[in-house]
């Protein structure tokens, strides 16, 4: 029996995985129960909505205050109330900025969302190829069953009408019940690969179809760090505007009254402008100059990391390519052997421990060029994964 390719023998039919939806509705899926992402999307809008502020005519919210005063002789005698609401005011440029800064962090988030989604569609391209390795193991482990019971009909009755000893009847059954054993283990770990996968995407299937290398752009680790720096530089500008508190402006009214004095009321404004002082601003430069430093710094990590991530992972293809052409070339060989040692024991020119020995061999070939195979299909989709293309 010759050993399925891998693409027909993993992978579900391209019309069961369409059913299934391909890998961006499974990372779909996979973010609507990730943490991560539903935090940063709080945190975005949140952000967002500090833009109500930047937008408003004032600097923040006003504020109401009043006073009642009476003389020690009693309030009927002489009183005095007065009514004061104020608002801070913007200084100039402030307002700008502060919209500067809000822009720049929701465009942050924004490129946060992604990159937290291409990381999910890492943790899935890395699940579903785990459970196509498993599913191969078990194929093979299946096929390796299928072949050991062949066999071993045909050694029984051999035994049975003495042209072979019956303890090469008892190796045929020792190998079955091996291969048994083996499919009985194969079978459990695809399971468990396949529920690891359906954990993180509440229920999918892990049946996608092949990803083929797609072109490079943008990645998203790039343009987070580099939306960073932009909220960082914002931020910087927003200390640059705001050398000191708002200046507050009010309106009051006074009135006055009582026995021997003249009633009378009175209307006014009142300004207070707070003063700039290094004590208040040093450590506000100092801190946005670190911020953007770090952001600075973390883009400029970035940008090795991706170069790097992208040269391992184009290597690794490469190698995967080549190790799967010699283990096709193997196994060809391998199934060509398994083929003569066959018809040399079912015509008595050979006995069952050089089957089993020519066998043992076929299968190793087919376990290497099945693995191969994975993971030439898994190196595809890392080198998609580390070019930052996100389904």
């Amino acid at each position: 029996m010759r050993f399925l390719p891998l693409l027909a023998a993993l992978l579900l039919p391209v019309a069961a995985a369409a059913q299934n939806g391909g890998l961006a509705q499974h990372v779909q899926a996979a973010l609507a129960l990730d943490a991560g992402f539903r935090t940063l999307e709080a945190q975005r809008s949140a952000a967002g909505a500090r833009g109500i502020t930047a937008r408003s005519s004032i600097a923040g919210s006003p504020s109401l205050s009043g006073s009642i005063r009476s003389d020690t002789r009693g309030p009927r005698e002489v009183r005095e109330m007065e009514l004061d609401i104020a608002a801070p005011m913007w200084l100039p440029g402030q307002r700008g900025a502060m919209l500067g800064t809000v822009e720049s962090a929701v465009a942050e988030f924004d490129q946060r969302l992604v990159l937290r989604r291409l990381e999910i569609a890492g943790l899935l391209r890395e699940g579903w190829w785990e459970a196509a390795e498993a599913r191969r193991a078990a194929q093979l482990a299946r096929e390796r069953l299928n072949t050991a019971r062949e066999i071993a009909r045909d050694v029984t009755r051999r035994a049975q009408l003495g042209d072979i000893p019956p303890t090469e009847a008892l190796l045929a059954r020792n190998e079955t019940l091996g291969a048994e054993l083996g499919l009985a283990q194969a079978e459990a770990m695809a399971v468990q690969a396949a529920a690891a996968y359906r954990v993180l995407t509440g229920g999918l299937e892990p049946n996608l179809p092949v990803e083929a290398v797609r072109g490079r752009g943008a990645h998203p680790a790039l343009r987070a760090a580099e939306a960073m720096l932009a909220n960082a530089e914002a931020r910087q500008r927003l200390v640059a505007a705001t050398p000191r508190d708002n200046p507050e402006l009010g309106f009051f009214g006074r009135q006055e009254g009582g026995v021997g004095t003249t009633e009378s009321t009175s209307l006014g404004l009142r300004l207070r402008f707070p003063l700039a002082t290094e004590a208040r601003n040093a450590p506000r430069r100092a801190g946005a100059e670190s911020e953007i430093t770090r952001a600075t710094a973390q883009l400029n990590q970035a940008r090795r990391t991706v170069e790097a991530q992208i040269l391992r992972a184009q290597a690794a293809l490469r190698t995967s390519e080549a190790a799967l052409r010699i283990a096709r070339q193997r196994l060809a060989v391998g199934n060509e052997q398994e083929g003569i040692a066959l018809r040399a024991f079912r015509s008595g020119e050979t006995g069952t421990f050089d089957l089993y020995r020519v066998r043992q061999l076929r299968l190793e070939a087919a376990n290497d060029e099945g693995r191969a195979s994975v993971e030439a299909s898994r190196a595809r989709s890392r080198v998609n994964q580390a070019m930052g293309v996100v389904p």
